[in-house]
Order: C-alpha cells, then sequence, then structure tokens
C-alpha cells in the first residue's frame, strides 16, 4: 500500500520555501541590470525556431568611453557613431552563412541617452538617470534565420574590434541543442550554439 506520510515533512519543507522564493523572484535576475564592471558585458543568446535574439547588456563606458548625459557635441558623435555601428548586427555578430540570419529589429537604450541619439524612433521614457554616476546600454537585437538548423556559431569578435572597451563577455545561451554559458575574451569570441 502506497503511504504518504514521508512525503508529509517534505511538502510542508517546500511549501515553507515559498514566500523566500518569491521574494528572491522579486529581485532582478534577468540580466536587465548585473553588476556594473567597466570592461566587461553580459549577452543573452536564445535561439527559438528561426528567431535568434541576443542582448546585450554593457556598461556605457564600453561602448562610449563615457557613461554621462551626451552634452557636447563631440559627445553627441561619438553616440551616434557607436549606435551605428550597434546598428550593423551582421558586422557585430557573424552567424554561419548557411543559416542566413538577417537582422529584423534592433533596440538600443540607456537612461542617460536620449532615444533619438541612439536611433530609436519611440519617444523617451520616463527612465531617470543612475544616481552612482554608472550608466548602461540594453542592445537588443532580433535576427531571423532562413535555415536555423545551419545555425551552429555566432563569433563576437566584431563587438570586440569595434568597441576596444570590452575586455570580457559573459554569455549566457539557450537553443534547442543546448543551453549553457561561456565568457568571451578578445581573440576568442566564437560562441557555439550546438
Amino acid at each position: 500500500m502506497f503511504r504518504s506520510r514521508p512525503l508529509l515533512p517534505l511538502l510542508l519543507l517546500s511549501l515553507a520555501s515559498l514566500p523566500a522564493l518569491a521574494a528572491d523572484d522579486a529581485h532582478d535576475h534577468h540580466g536587465n541590470h548585473p553588476a556594473h564592471v567597466h570592461g566587461v558585458g553580459k549577452l543573452d543568446l536564445a535561439l527559438e525556431g528561426n528567431t535568434l535574439t541576443l542582448h546585450l547588456d554593457t556598461p556605457l563606458i564600453n561602448v562610449v568611453g563615457f557613461e554621462h548625459a551626451a552634452n557636447s557635441a563631440r559627445d553627441k558623435d561619438t553616440v551616434r557613431a557607436a549606435a551605428k555601428t550597434l546598428r550593423d548586427v551582421g558586422r557585430l555578430f557573424v552567424t554561419d552563412a548557411a543559416a542566413q540570419c538577417k537582422p529584423a529589429e534592433i533596440q538600443l537604450e540607456s537612461a542617460v541617452l536620449p532615444p533619438a541619439l541612439l536611433g530609436e524612433k519611440t519617444p523617451a521614457t520616463e527612465s531617470t538617470a543612475p544616481a552612482d554616476g554608472h550608466a548602461d546600454l540594453d542592445a537588443d537585437f532580433t535576427l531571423v534565420c532562413a535555415t536555423p538548423g545551419a545555425l551552429t556559431t555566432v563569433d563576437a569578435s566584431g563587438l570586440f574590434a569595434a568597441f576596444p572597451g570590452f575586455q570580457r563577455i559573459d554569455v549566457q545561451l539557450a537553443t534547442p541543442k543546448k543551453q549553457g554559458a561561456a565568457q568571451l575574451v578578445p581573440g576568442t569570441a566564437l560562441i557555439p550554439l550546438n
């Protein structure tokens, strides 16, 4: 006969831990704002169906060389040039040619930079600049691949070449064939997807 009595303490322990888990979930664990370390970026990569998404979260200094609002003409030109480079996703993240991945959408956002300066057409949302002077840039890249099964690697060498402020990029990836993490550095920037 099946006895459920030994399971009761385990069930009660599990239920008792739910408030702690719920409180922990209130904190952001989705990579939206990891610890701010100059020279280090965070890249989340996911392949679902024929859609490849990449989310880059980085201290602004890694991309433009400063973390303040772009007030001078020189700073604004620097931001525009960086945004133009970021929008050339095929240069930054090289995919297997056989996969035929094409950019579908690119969004750039920073609390200290106006969306128009980043090439965004949407009006600024109500976001406040960080009080500690450490500003980040969030970049979302969506690519559609004609043959996603042919996608075996993503090469991020172009990101390091375009933005020498990066010393390391911490990668989290999820594909139908693999889930894992990687650490990229200049010269070693290939992300295997299988």
